[in-house]
């Protein structure tokens, strides 16, 4: 195993990340399995206390399951017999107009196992808040020794120079201020990201949608209401859209066991969160008064869809909010952000280890910043859809014009409402056609559609997923880094040899006794890195190793880091 080679720069630590949310924590992590010593610091002085990102996708599961993470969080979120349809009611407890079912956590995972089509995955996507999901990140990062994570500690100043980054850090409580050396700095740090705003690198592109509803100032209330559930007089639901103007909510379950749950509000332009108070919107949205306890609330943003000009520059680095703002719909901003952190964390341990050049490090922004344009722009489409729901006062009344108004609201919900919180084309399909570290080939693309999954071996995009016949998932055989599938019988001696000369890790996985992978891959050999995408396919024999493993890993790439006027491609 290659480690950190401390004489590749003059700075104590290889890499300080900025910001102890999920993607800072999952780049801390994939660090540490590679032994590079990081620290992590977060202004925080704990984990979150307040649900956000209610939905981790199967992109995201399929990583988290790489660090031994997913069965824990499916046995600590929704239950798993509970389903998890969507409902749009006039208010909670009036008239349901339409609903997407959307099966249980249990169901899911079943047909999963029995290769779903449509979602073909090991772990198809979960309702779990991201407040369960970061302590169990800080849990994973501080199980390597030489990953560090300190709250309290906000970063104040920062200056690079041609040997690393330093970066003046403050102790909140006691206002001490200290001074880390690091070769690479990232920002993980956030919608406000203070690593974003020293380099003066700019979000672009729609900065807030107007809509009546789900575009402009909101309000999420974080309660406790232990009779809700029992009284409620429609079928299990996860989420919950009333409709109604003037009530119209998003209400979503958290725990139905300690009846907690979170509810979304539009505010008016010049409406501030106190000036109603919350048991009169709650009762709004709900229909009658309803006993409650407030745990937490917070302001947001609904209708963005910003985007980063670059996501690097020179020594630093950004990934998560910090490069890309979504509006919510679809539930994609967390989960870009965790795709982030795991296509660059191999490549800046390639850097550190001294395997590859830091010209690496720029296909990280080439192969990251148009996803996040188009995760970004499919989000937007949604909630142009979901805003534009027709909806007039009447929506309620028990006459023909109000039945009418419901007829015209269900209608647009029908055709659009699915679209939502079914995109496997989102979470599965994301695609790094054009890489400079990807071996392209003739096949055409498959179509990307946010709706869509089309499993495809041209190198690129995701692996696609299957069972073996002994009932492992193919990605729990992947190695920790580059991995070469044989999917018929031969010799990789010279594979492993070129692997070698290289430092690379480099794992060898026979499959020439799985039936129908040819298939599924398009070829007899199949080079799968570290982030799961495919980087080569072909023939072993013929094949030059020494030269498919220096290209799929950057190690033949320029030495040149990322220059301030380096634009991403598009």
């Amino acid at each position: 195993m290659t480690t950190f080679n401390p004489s590749m720069a003059s700075s104590p630590l290889p890499v300080i990340i900025v910001g102890a949310g999920p993607v800072g924590l999952l780049l801390a992590s994939e660090l540490g399995l590679r032994d590079i010593p990081v620290t992590v610091i977060e202004a925080r002085t704990s984990h979150l206390r307040h649900p956000k990102a209610n939905t981790q996708s199967a992109r995201s599961m399929e990583i988290y399951r790489r660090h031994g993470l997913s069965r824990g969080l499916r046995e600590n979120g929704l239950p798993a017999d509970r389903r998890t349809d969507v409902g749009y009611f006039t208010r909670l407890f009036g008239q349901e107009l339409h609903r997407v079912p959307l099966d249980s956590p249990r169901d899911t995972e079943a047909k999963a196992l029995a290769g779903d089509p449509e979602w073909p995955t090991p772990e198809p996507q979960y309702r779990v808040t991201q407040m369960l999901l970061e302590p169990r990140l800080l849990e994973r990062a501080r199980s390597f020794p030489t990953v560090e994570v300190r709250f309290g500690h906000s970063a104040v100043d920062m200056t690079e120079d041609g040997a690393g980054v330093s970066l003046t850090v403050e102790n909140v409580k006691t206002g001490e201020r200290e001074v880390l050396r690091a070769a690479y700095v990232v920002g993980a740090d956030g919608g406000r990201s203070f690593v974003r705003r020293k380099l003066d690198i700019r979000y672009l592109g729609d900065d807030g949608l107007e809509m009546e509803f789900m575009g402009g100032r909101m309000l999420a209330t974080y309660f406790r209401a232990p009779g809700f559930l029992a009284s409620f007089p429609h079928a299990d639901t996860w989420m919950h859209w009333t409709m109604q103007p003037g009530a119209r909510g998003i209400f979503l379950v958290i725990d139905p066991a300690r009846h907690e749950f979170l509810m979304h509000v539009q505010l008016g332009a010049d409406e501030k969160a106190d000036d109603t108070p919350f048991a009169d919107r709650l009762a709004a949205v709900v229909g009658k008064s309803v006993e409650h306890e407030i745990l937490s609330s917070a302001e947001w943003r609904a209708g963005l869809g910003l985007v980063a000009e670059r996501y690097a520059q020179g020594r630093c680095l950004l990934a998560g909010d910090a490069v890309h703002l979504f509006t919510p719909t679809g539930g994609f901003g967390l989960n870009t952000g965790i795709e982030d952190a795991y296509n660059l964390g191999w490549k800046l341990a390639a850097v550190c280890q001294g395997i590859s050049p830091a010209g690496l490090l720029e296909t990280y922004n080439s192969e990251r910043h148009p996803i996040g344009l188009r995760n970004t722009g499919f989000a937007l489409n949604l909630a142009s859809a979901a805003g534009s729901c027709p909806v007039t006062p009447n929506l309620e009344e028990q006459t023909p014009a109000g039945k009418a108004a419901r007829e015209v609201a269900v209608e647009h919900l029908r055709k659009f409402a699915w679209r939502e919180f079914n995109t496997p084309g989102v979470q599965l399909g994301a695609r790094y056609d054009g890489s400079s570290i990807v071996f392209a080939d003739e096949e055409p693309s498959p179509e990307d559609s946010p709706t869509l999954y089309i499993p495809s071996g041209k190198p690129g995009g995701r692996l696609p997923h299957t069972w073996l016949t002994d009932g492992a998932s193919l990605f729990d055989r992947l190695g920790r880094d580059f991995t070469l599938l044989l999917i018929n019988k031969a010799d990789a001696t010279t594979w492993a040899d070129a692997a070698a000369a290289i430092g690379l890790d480099l794992s060898i996985l026979d499959l020439s006794n799985e039936e129908g992978l040819a298939g599924l891959y398009g070829a007899p050999a199949v080079l799968v890195r570290p982030d799961q995408h495919i980087a080569w396919r072909g023939s072993v024999i013929g094949a030059d190793p020494g030269a498919v493993l220096r290209k799929a890993s950057g190690a033949d790439l320029a030495k040149a880091g990322l220059a301030k006027d380096n634009q991403p491609a598009h």
